[in-house]
């Protein structure tokens, strides 16, 4: 019986992915150089959309149009793993949670599929997010080694000037998913779409997995309020998601967070999500 299980969820990844792939042969390709020149973003306005697998089918059509797709060595849809950076009372998460103007997200990110891995520092202040990393061997993947301090608390410093000595930040959470990033064709804004998503929490050694079953996430990035992406998702009746934080959902999940008040519509979408029969 856990065989067919697990065999029938394997099915289901591989049915998302390839039905993605086929709707994604529609799409221009651009390479990553291209991306990088057009649309990197470090500084930019996010937004976040949720919907199920099959919303996300149907938007692809719109968004054919008018946007581009990353395609790497034949692929356009790619592995990544994430691991999230905390202080011991995770006060990133809190900052969050207590909708503090100004937050601070830290992780480790792996490419999986060119093994290539980056330390990232994300700020957010007044809803503009900006980016600092810098690239590391991908060996060091989830450790906080003496570089990657060293790099943290001068961001830090930057950041918070004249505040305390930056806190002390250890591995908390471990995300994993498929990405497909697209780009609008004049460069004026970027889509990442994030699905069979699975998270862990990295401090309990019993932990197990938890898998968010037909959720997708697609996260918008551009300089400006007006955007195609938005116009596209509001044709279709998806809503722009409140209090959105990727990590900041992945600690309520884990079971650590000691009040998620500001999560509760959000994670309420999520369930829905996760409820509906795929067709």
């Amino acid at each position: 019986m856990i065989k067919f299980i697990y065999r029938y969820l394997i099915v289901i990844v591989l049915h998302m992915a390839t039905a993605f792939d086929t709707k994604l042969e529609n799409f221009q390709a651009l390479t990553l150089t291209e991306l990088n020149a057009q649309a990197s973003y470090l500084k930019r306005i996010d937004r976040k959309f949720l919907l199920t697998k099959d919303q996300f089918a149907d938007i692809l059509e719109d968004l054919k149009e008018d946007f581009q797709v990353l395609e790497i060595a034949g692929r356009k849809v790619f592995s990544y793993d994430n691991v999230y950076m905390d202080s011991k009372d995770y006060l990133f998460y809190n900052q969050h949670q207590d909708q503090y103007k100004t937050r601070t997200k830290i992780r480790t990110r792996l490419y999986k599929d060119s093994d290539i891995a980056f330390f990232e520092f994300k700020q957010k202040i007044n809803g503009i997010t900006q980016k600092f990393r810098y690239q590391f061997p991908s060996e060091e993947h989830g450790v906080m080694t003496k570089g990657k301090k060293r790099f943290f608390e001068w961001v830090w410093q930057s950041m918070y000037q004249g505040t305390p000595q930056a806190p002390h930040v250890f591995p908390s959470i471990k995300t994993a998913y498929k990405r497909i990033t697209l780009v609008e064709k004049t460069g004026w804004e970027r889509l990442t779409i994030d699905f069979s998503v699975k998270t862990l929490d990295l401090r309990d050694p019993d932990a197990k997995n938890i898998k968010l079953k037909n959720l997708v996430i697609i996260e918008s990035k551009s300089l400006w309020d007006d955007c195609i992406s938005g116009k596209i998702m509001e044709k279709h009746g998806i809503a722009e998601a409140s209090s959105c934080s990727k990590y900041s959902l992945w600690v309520v999940y884990a079971g650590l967070a000691k009040k998620h008040d500001t999560f509760a519509k959000t994670i309420s979408e999520i369930e829905k999500i996760k409820s509906e029969i795929a067709k």
